[in-house]
């Protein structure tokens, strides 16, 4: 024979599974949902908005700390939060602002995905003119938890970036 409290104890076990399954599921659609091809082109996007922006700090925070970038104009590869910065602070001063021309996205999983595009960047050079540079992209893109683009429900930070000029 059930009592009171054995009743209201399953009661409360019930209502516990009931949220725990409704939220987990939850956080799968958010996750499935997240990597579409517009999702994952609005990151990119974000990451150039930001770099017509001029602000290394801000476009350092889209990267991993312990991201890679293999910069347009860089000597270098870059490891890490420090060398990336010192990468932004020298690019910065060319005044970078650009637009995609070109996306593809591929998924791994919920949790992983690559970008790889073309977007063309005007750079001003040394005399104050402006450089057209037509450039290629690839964008290897790892999901995070409280991310730089979805703060606290997960959002994407850069793993590794390579950009190089076009070949003429």
């Amino acid at each position: 024979m059930m009592t009171n409290k054995t009743t209201a104890l399953n009661s409360g076990i019930a209502i516990g599974i009931a949220i725990c399954t409704a939220a987990y599921l939850i956080h799968r659609k958010i996750q499935k949902n997240s990597n579409t091809v517009n999702n994952i082109r609005g990151v990119i996007q974000n990451w150039i908005d930001t770099v017509c922006r001029h602000n290394p700090q801000e476009i350092v925070s889209l990267y991993a700390p312990d991201g890679v970038l293999l910069g347009t104009v860089a000597q270098t590869m870059k490891v890490g939060h420090k060398e990336i910065m010192d990468y932004f602070n020298m690019f910065v001063g060319k005044k970078p602002c650009g637009y995609i021309t070109q996306i593809n996205v591929q998924n791994f999983g919920s949790d992983y995905a690559v970008a790889d595009g073309t977007y063309t960047f005007e750079l001003t050079n040394d005399e104050g003119n402006i450089d057209i540079v037509p450039a290629r992209f690839t964008f290897v893109l790892r999901r995070v938890v409280g991310g730089p683009n979805t703060p606290n429900r997960g959002g994407w930070i850069i793993a590794s970036h390579h950009s190089s000029a076009n070949p003429e």
